[in-house]
């Protein structure tokens, strides 16, 4: 697994290949979308009824925290994680993990930590949006693909630090997912994975 560490505001001045990364697993995804959602459309932004699929940014709610809390209106506690990415670390939350020690970052929300039927992800990489952290490493879980750790202290070095694959990942709907973190210290933490989804069901992502 290729990546880069960078900043986030000169992504695209500093590595031009962002963009046709983000064009190819577009164009990969829409093939599998045309396998598994066979009759259908690409209805971009705006998906038609229930003839077209529709693509979207990231939602917290199709993720899980370490303790299978899913980051939506409802997580407990209400002080953090409530539809949002932001999550508190310590050596009792979200489950007791000593710190000095690896925890659970991110998971699927479905059960066993796979992704939501009817999402197809396409991920990038992650942005981290705290000026201090809390982090050494980081390592990633795909499928039955457990790839290496990625050492990230030189993130410090960072105002505005991103990870960014050289490939990214095109994710099929109920793969298990899971991204895991070498934590040195406690406090919040807001790793927030970048790239795109594409839904089948426009119903399941809508919230009045």
């Amino acid at each position: 697994m290729g990546y880069v560490l960078i900043e986030w505001k000169k992504l695209k001045s500093y590595f031009p290949e962002f963009q046709e990364m983000v064009a190819m697993l577009e164009q990969q995804s829409l093939s599998l979308c045309s396998k598994v959602w066979p009759g259908m459309t690409y209805g971009r932004f705006n998906p038609l009824g229930t003839t077209q699929y529709g693509r979207t940014t990231f939602l917290p709610e199709l993720f899980m925290d370490q303790n299978n809390d899913v980051l939506d209106d409802a997580h407990s506690p209400t002080w953090w994680g409530v539809n949002s990415f932001k999550q508190y670390f310590t050596s009792t939350s979200p489950t007791a993990v000593a710190i000095p020690g690896w925890k659970q970052i991110l998971q699927g929300a479905g059960a066993g930590g796979i992704t939501p039927e009817d999402v197809i992800m396409n991920l990038i990489g992650f942005a981290i949006l705290d000026e201090s952290i809390l982090f050494s490493k980081l390592r990633l879980e795909i499928g039955d693909i457990v790839h290496v750790k990625m050492d990230c202290e030189e993130i410090h070095m960072y105002e505005q630090p991103a990870i960014i694959f050289e490939e990214g990942y095109t994710i099929p709907e109920e793969t298990y997912l899971r991204l895991r973190g070498f934590f040195e210290a406690s406090g919040f933490q807001r790793v927030v994975p970048l790239g795109f989804m594409l839904y089948r069901r426009k119903d399941t992502l809508v919230h009045i």
